[in-house]
């Protein structure tokens, strides 16, 4: 799924893959880094509700009126894929996939709310919650990061 008329249905696809990813991903942390395994499970259940958010919003609300033809015109999915293959070589460089995945989540999110603003205020709103959701585990890995003395790559 590359650049161009994106339909609703398509974006929320992606978004229940980026969720599932992250749920996955994770929980995989949690198991393999002891350290960190209280949050990487809070991260792992964070997911499930981003997905449960946009999923019920869009079968609520608008999975029958954005079909109608609206479509997220330049969206272009490959920008917002994480690295598929999150195992890692240690801590710190677990904590740096997941530092990439949650920006990547975090721009996606924002650019499709931008991009539904004009239609219907429900999805928008939908997409900018989880944004916001994904911001703030960002900065928790982030904070995880600077308290090791990790500089960002």
């Amino acid at each position: 799924m590359g650049q161009g008329r994106l339909t609703a249905s398509a974006i929320i696809s992606f978004s229940k893959e980026l969720e599932e990813d992250t749920r996955r991903f994770y929980e995989e942390m949690a198991e393999a880094y002891p350290q960190g395994r209280e949050a990487f499970l809070a991260f792992a259940k964070e997911a499930q509700k981003g997905w449960a958010l946009i999923s019920r919003t869009y079968q609520e609300t608008v999975s029958d009126a954005m079909e109608t033809g609206f479509s997220f015109e330049g969206l272009d999915l490959t920008y917002y894929q994480a690295e598929k293959d999150m195992r890692a070589k240690g801590y710190v460089e677990a904590l740096k996939k997941a530092l990439k995945l949650e920006e990547a989540a975090v721009r996606f999110y924002s650019d499709a709310a931008e991009r539904a603003s004009s239609f219907l205020a429900t999805m928008p709103k939908a997409f900018r919650k989880v944004a916001e959701m994904r911001e703030a585990r960002r900065k928790r890995i982030q904070a995880l990061l600077d308290n090791l003395g990790i500089r960002r790559d």
